[in-house]
Protein backbone atom coordinates (compact mmCIF):
# COMPACT_ATOMS: atom_id res chain seq x y z
CA UNK A 1 0.00 0.00 0.00
CA UNK A 2 1.26 3.43 -1.25
CA UNK A 3 1.73 5.65 1.71
CA UNK A 4 0.57 9.95 0.89
CA UNK A 5 1.28 12.72 2.81
CA UNK A 6 -0.30 15.34 0.62
CA UNK A 7 -2.53 15.32 -2.14
CA UNK A 8 0.19 16.51 -5.02
CA UNK A 9 2.02 13.24 -4.45
CA UNK A 10 -0.87 11.24 -6.35
CA UNK A 11 0.02 10.18 -10.03
CA UNK A 12 -1.36 6.99 -10.72
CA UNK A 13 -4.78 7.65 -11.91
CA UNK A 14 -8.32 7.32 -11.28
CA UNK A 15 -9.69 6.66 -7.82
CA UNK A 16 -12.54 5.53 -5.54
CA UNK A 17 -12.02 7.40 -2.53
CA UNK A 18 -13.18 6.89 1.07
CA UNK A 19 -13.14 9.09 3.31
CA UNK A 20 -12.86 9.69 6.85
CA UNK A 21 -11.29 10.21 10.26
CA UNK A 22 -10.68 6.58 10.85
CA UNK A 23 -10.00 6.85 14.63
CA UNK A 24 -9.63 3.09 15.39
CA UNK A 25 -10.50 1.86 12.19
CA UNK A 26 -13.39 -0.21 13.44
CA UNK A 27 -15.98 -2.39 12.02
CA UNK A 28 -17.79 0.86 10.49
CA UNK A 29 -14.87 2.60 8.98
CA UNK A 30 -13.75 -1.43 7.54
CA UNK A 31 -17.22 -1.39 5.54
CA UNK A 32 -16.67 2.21 4.72
CA UNK A 33 -13.00 0.99 3.23
CA UNK A 34 -14.04 -2.45 1.81
CA UNK A 35 -16.71 -0.65 -0.19
CA UNK A 36 -14.10 1.52 -1.73
CA UNK A 37 -11.98 -1.20 -2.49
CA UNK A 38 -14.50 -3.05 -3.90
CA UNK A 39 -15.75 -0.07 -6.47
CA UNK A 40 -12.28 0.59 -7.10
CA UNK A 41 -12.02 -2.59 -8.39
CA UNK A 42 -15.47 -2.73 -10.40
CA UNK A 43 -14.48 -0.12 -12.32
CA UNK A 44 -10.95 -1.05 -12.95
CA UNK A 45 -8.97 1.76 -10.80
CA UNK A 46 -7.65 2.45 -7.30
CA UNK A 47 -8.73 2.72 -4.48
CA UNK A 48 -7.38 5.78 -1.40
CA UNK A 49 -8.53 5.88 1.73
CA UNK A 50 -8.03 9.58 2.80
CA UNK A 51 -7.83 10.90 6.49
CA UNK A 52 -5.40 13.22 8.26
CA UNK A 53 -2.26 12.89 10.10
CA UNK A 54 -3.21 14.84 13.03
CA UNK A 55 -7.23 14.70 14.56
CA UNK A 56 -9.33 18.15 13.35
CA UNK A 57 -9.91 19.09 16.74
CA UNK A 58 -6.29 20.13 17.29
CA UNK A 59 -7.28 23.17 14.79
CA UNK A 60 -10.60 23.41 15.79
CA UNK A 61 -11.01 23.09 19.32
CA UNK A 62 -7.91 21.48 21.06
CA UNK A 63 -9.05 21.62 24.43
CA UNK A 64 -11.58 19.19 23.01
CA UNK A 65 -9.53 16.83 21.57
CA UNK A 66 -9.35 13.48 22.58
CA UNK A 67 -6.71 10.30 23.21
CA UNK A 68 -6.39 8.31 20.15
CA UNK A 69 -7.55 4.78 20.20
CA UNK A 70 -4.47 4.07 17.56
CA UNK A 71 -1.32 5.66 16.97
CA UNK A 72 -0.60 7.02 13.44
CA UNK A 73 1.65 3.30 12.77
CA UNK A 74 -0.82 1.55 14.30
CA UNK A 75 -3.71 2.98 12.57
CA UNK A 76 -1.52 2.82 8.70
CA UNK A 77 -1.69 -0.94 9.82
CA UNK A 78 -5.09 -1.31 10.03
CA UNK A 79 -5.79 0.57 6.82
CA UNK A 80 -3.02 -1.72 4.71
CA UNK A 81 -5.99 -4.52 6.21
CA UNK A 82 -8.34 -3.18 4.30
CA UNK A 83 -6.65 -3.90 0.87
CA UNK A 84 -6.86 -0.24 -0.56
CA UNK A 85 -3.70 0.35 -3.22
CA UNK A 86 -2.97 3.90 -1.30
CA UNK A 87 -3.88 5.75 2.22
CA UNK A 88 -3.23 9.79 2.00
CA UNK A 89 -2.44 11.00 5.87
CA UNK A 90 -2.28 14.71 4.95
CA UNK A 91 -2.34 17.41 8.39
CA UNK A 92 -5.33 19.44 8.60
CA UNK A 93 -4.48 22.70 9.19
CA UNK A 94 -5.89 26.28 9.37
CA UNK A 95 -6.01 26.45 5.23
CA UNK A 96 -7.66 23.32 5.04
CA UNK A 97 -10.21 23.84 7.78
CA UNK A 98 -11.08 26.80 5.97
CA UNK A 99 -11.77 25.84 2.27
CA UNK A 100 -15.79 26.27 1.73
CA UNK A 101 -17.92 23.02 0.37
CA UNK A 102 -17.27 23.77 -3.27
CA UNK A 103 -13.27 24.30 -3.27
CA UNK A 104 -12.68 21.44 -1.05
CA UNK A 105 -14.09 19.03 -3.58
CA UNK A 106 -12.56 21.53 -6.64
CA UNK A 107 -9.46 20.51 -4.70
CA UNK A 108 -10.00 17.19 -4.39
CA UNK A 109 -10.73 16.28 -7.74
CA UNK A 110 -7.99 18.14 -9.43
CA UNK A 111 -5.36 16.43 -7.55
CA UNK A 112 -6.68 12.87 -7.20
CA UNK A 113 -9.12 12.15 -10.14
CA UNK A 114 -12.01 10.96 -8.26
CA UNK A 115 -14.95 8.72 -9.85
CA UNK A 116 -16.65 7.26 -6.65
CA UNK A 117 -16.89 9.19 -3.31
CA UNK A 118 -17.36 6.71 -0.62
CA UNK A 119 -18.45 8.33 2.71
CA UNK A 120 -20.32 7.18 5.88
CA UNK A 121 -23.78 8.34 7.04
CA UNK A 122 -22.71 11.24 9.47
CA UNK A 123 -19.55 12.51 7.07
CA UNK A 124 -19.02 16.20 7.16
CA UNK A 125 -16.58 18.48 5.24
CA UNK A 126 -15.74 21.66 4.35
CA UNK A 127 -15.46 25.12 6.28
CA UNK A 128 -16.97 24.40 9.71
CA UNK A 129 -18.46 20.98 8.71
CA UNK A 130 -21.17 22.60 6.59
CA UNK A 131 -21.27 19.75 3.86
CA UNK A 132 -23.30 16.92 4.13
CA UNK A 133 -23.58 13.63 1.97
CA UNK A 134 -26.18 15.41 -0.27
CA UNK A 135 -24.42 18.24 -0.57
CA UNK A 136 -21.44 16.01 -1.93
CA UNK A 137 -23.35 13.94 -3.86
CA UNK A 138 -25.07 17.35 -5.60
CA UNK A 139 -21.23 18.59 -6.08
CA UNK A 140 -19.37 15.56 -7.34
CA UNK A 141 -22.19 15.01 -10.34
CA UNK A 142 -20.51 18.15 -11.36
CA UNK A 143 -17.83 16.82 -12.03
CA UNK A 144 -19.12 13.45 -12.72
CA UNK A 145 -17.85 11.87 -9.81
CA UNK A 146 -20.71 8.72 -7.96
CA UNK A 147 -20.90 9.32 -3.99
CA UNK A 148 -21.68 6.33 -2.05
CA UNK A 149 -23.13 7.02 1.26
CA UNK A 150 -22.43 3.53 3.59
CA UNK A 151 -25.27 3.28 6.16
CA UNK A 152 -24.18 2.99 10.12
CA UNK A 153 -22.89 -0.41 11.42
CA UNK A 154 -24.54 -1.81 14.50
CA UNK A 155 -23.42 -4.05 17.16
CA UNK A 156 -25.89 -5.15 20.13
CA UNK A 157 -28.25 -2.75 18.80
CA UNK A 158 -26.45 0.42 19.11
CA UNK A 159 -24.39 1.66 16.20
CA UNK A 160 -20.43 1.05 16.23
CA UNK A 161 -18.37 4.41 16.69
CA UNK A 162 -15.04 5.12 18.05
CA UNK A 163 -17.04 6.74 21.05
CA UNK A 164 -18.64 4.04 21.87
CA UNK A 165 -15.12 2.16 21.69
CA UNK A 166 -13.53 4.99 24.36
CA UNK A 167 -16.39 4.81 26.86
CA UNK A 168 -15.74 1.07 26.64
CA UNK A 169 -12.19 1.35 27.14
CA UNK A 170 -12.91 4.20 30.31
CA UNK A 171 -14.99 0.89 32.18
CA UNK A 172 -12.51 -1.42 31.44
CA UNK A 173 -14.81 -3.57 29.07
CA UNK A 174 -11.23 -4.63 26.31
CA UNK A 175 -13.93 -7.64 25.22
CA UNK A 176 -16.35 -4.99 23.70
CA UNK A 177 -14.08 -2.76 22.28
CA UNK A 178 -12.19 -5.50 20.40
CA UNK A 179 -16.07 -6.73 19.34
CA UNK A 180 -16.59 -2.78 18.35
CA UNK A 181 -12.84 -3.10 16.21
CA UNK A 182 -13.01 -6.11 14.84
CA UNK A 183 -9.94 -6.66 16.60
CA UNK A 184 -8.34 -6.93 19.89
CA UNK A 185 -7.88 -3.66 21.32
CA UNK A 186 -3.33 -3.32 20.91
CA UNK A 187 -0.82 -0.80 23.08
CA UNK A 188 2.42 -1.71 21.33
CA UNK A 189 5.65 0.31 22.36
CA UNK A 190 8.91 0.15 23.62
CA UNK A 191 10.64 -2.48 26.48
CA UNK A 192 12.00 0.34 28.95
CA UNK A 193 13.75 0.02 32.31
CA UNK A 194 10.81 -0.18 35.29
CA UNK A 195 10.32 -1.23 39.01
CA UNK A 196 11.94 -4.57 38.93
CA UNK A 197 8.82 -5.96 40.31
CA UNK A 198 9.75 -9.38 38.56
CA UNK A 199 12.52 -9.33 40.81
CA UNK A 200 9.96 -9.72 44.06
CA UNK A 201 7.75 -11.63 42.23
CA UNK A 202 10.25 -14.20 40.95
CA UNK A 203 8.77 -14.45 37.08
CA UNK A 204 9.43 -11.91 34.10
CA UNK A 205 7.76 -8.11 34.18
CA UNK A 206 8.23 -6.17 31.14
CA UNK A 207 7.53 -2.22 31.24
CA UNK A 208 6.09 -0.96 27.92
CA UNK A 209 6.48 2.59 27.47
CA UNK A 210 2.84 4.47 27.57
CA UNK A 211 2.09 5.61 23.69
CA UNK A 212 1.80 9.31 23.65
CA UNK A 213 -2.05 10.78 22.93
CA UNK A 214 -3.42 6.98 23.04
CA UNK A 215 -6.53 5.92 24.82
CA UNK A 216 -5.62 3.75 27.50
CA UNK A 217 -8.23 1.36 29.37
CA UNK A 218 -9.74 1.24 33.02
CA UNK A 219 -6.79 1.40 35.29
CA UNK A 220 -6.59 -1.91 36.45
CA UNK A 221 -5.00 -5.80 35.74
CA UNK A 222 -5.83 -7.44 32.51
CA UNK A 223 -5.37 -10.85 30.66
CA UNK A 224 -3.20 -10.20 27.30
CA UNK A 225 -1.40 -11.55 24.96
CA UNK A 226 1.88 -10.45 24.64
CA UNK A 227 4.18 -10.38 21.27
CA UNK A 228 8.10 -9.70 21.00
CA UNK A 229 10.55 -10.73 18.70
CA UNK A 230 7.91 -12.99 16.45
CA UNK A 231 6.72 -15.30 19.51
CA UNK A 232 3.38 -14.64 21.79
CA UNK A 233 3.33 -15.24 25.59
CA UNK A 234 0.85 -14.57 27.80
CA UNK A 235 0.44 -12.17 30.56
CA UNK A 236 -1.08 -10.49 32.79
CA UNK A 237 -0.96 -6.20 32.67
CA UNK A 238 -1.18 -4.01 34.62
CA UNK A 239 -2.18 -0.42 33.55
CA UNK A 240 -1.90 2.17 36.28
CA UNK A 241 0.14 4.11 38.87
CA UNK A 242 1.02 0.83 40.80
CA UNK A 243 -0.40 2.32 44.27
CA UNK A 244 1.49 -0.44 46.45
CA UNK A 245 5.00 1.03 45.02
CA UNK A 246 4.09 4.53 43.48
CA UNK A 247 6.00 7.20 41.51
CA UNK A 248 3.32 9.31 40.38
CA UNK A 249 3.34 8.07 36.47
CA UNK A 250 1.06 5.96 34.58
CA UNK A 251 2.80 2.64 33.70
CA UNK A 252 2.17 -0.63 31.38
CA UNK A 253 3.59 -3.85 33.68
CA UNK A 254 3.22 -6.49 31.80
CA UNK A 255 4.00 -9.94 34.26
CA UNK A 256 4.85 -12.67 31.66
CA UNK A 257 4.30 -16.21 32.36
CA UNK A 258 6.00 -18.42 30.10
CA UNK A 259 8.81 -16.54 29.37
CA UNK A 260 12.65 -17.72 29.84
CA UNK A 261 14.64 -16.16 27.76
CA UNK A 262 17.09 -12.78 28.90
CA UNK A 263 15.90 -9.04 29.44
CA UNK A 264 13.79 -7.61 27.02
CA UNK A 265 14.77 -3.87 27.49
CA UNK A 266 14.75 -2.05 24.07
CA UNK A 267 12.35 -4.69 22.50
CA UNK A 268 8.83 -3.49 20.86
CA UNK A 269 6.17 -5.44 22.22
CA UNK A 270 2.76 -5.57 21.35
CA UNK A 271 -0.11 -6.55 24.00
CA UNK A 272 -3.38 -7.72 22.90
CA UNK A 273 -6.34 -6.88 25.84
CA UNK A 274 -8.45 -10.00 26.08
CA UNK A 275 -10.46 -9.46 29.58
CA UNK A 276 -10.64 -7.57 32.21
CA UNK A 277 -9.21 -9.00 35.86
CA UNK A 278 -10.04 -6.40 38.70
CA UNK A 279 -9.46 -2.55 39.34
CA UNK A 280 -6.31 -1.21 40.62
CA UNK A 281 -6.09 -1.15 43.86
CA UNK A 282 -3.39 -0.62 46.70
CA UNK A 283 -2.17 -3.33 49.00
CA UNK A 284 -0.81 -3.14 52.77
CA UNK A 285 2.54 -4.86 51.66
CA UNK A 286 4.49 -5.92 48.83
CA UNK A 287 4.26 -9.34 49.90
CA UNK A 288 0.09 -8.96 49.53
CA UNK A 289 0.63 -7.98 46.54
CA UNK A 290 2.89 -10.32 45.30
CA UNK A 291 -0.01 -13.07 46.54
CA UNK A 292 -2.39 -10.97 44.20
CA UNK A 293 -0.20 -10.89 41.22
CA UNK A 294 0.30 -15.12 41.82
CA UNK A 295 -3.54 -15.73 42.02
CA UNK A 296 -4.56 -12.78 39.02
CA UNK A 297 -1.54 -14.62 36.82
CA UNK A 298 -3.68 -18.01 38.02
CA UNK A 299 -6.49 -15.90 36.41
CA UNK A 300 -4.94 -15.07 32.92
CA UNK A 301 -4.03 -18.95 32.11
CA UNK A 302 -7.67 -20.00 32.84
CA UNK A 303 -8.87 -17.25 30.65
CA UNK A 304 -6.25 -18.03 27.60
CA UNK A 305 -5.58 -21.60 28.03
CA UNK A 306 -9.18 -22.65 29.01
Amino acid sequence: MEILTSEEQWKAGETAIAFGMFDGVHLGHQKLMHTAVDAAKQRGIKSLIYTFSNHPLEIIAPERIPDQIETEEEKIESIRQSGADAALLRPFDQRYASLDRETYVRFIVEHLNPRVFVIGFNYTFGAKGQGKAEDLKRIGLQYGVETIVVDEVELGGETVSSTRIRLALQDGNVHLAGQLLGRAYRIKGCVESGKHLGRIFGFPTANVQVPPKKVLPKFGVYACYAFVEGSRYIAAVNVGVHPTAPEGTVTIEAFLQDYDGKPLYGKEMTLEFCAFIRPERKFDSMELLKEEVERNCQQVKQILHG
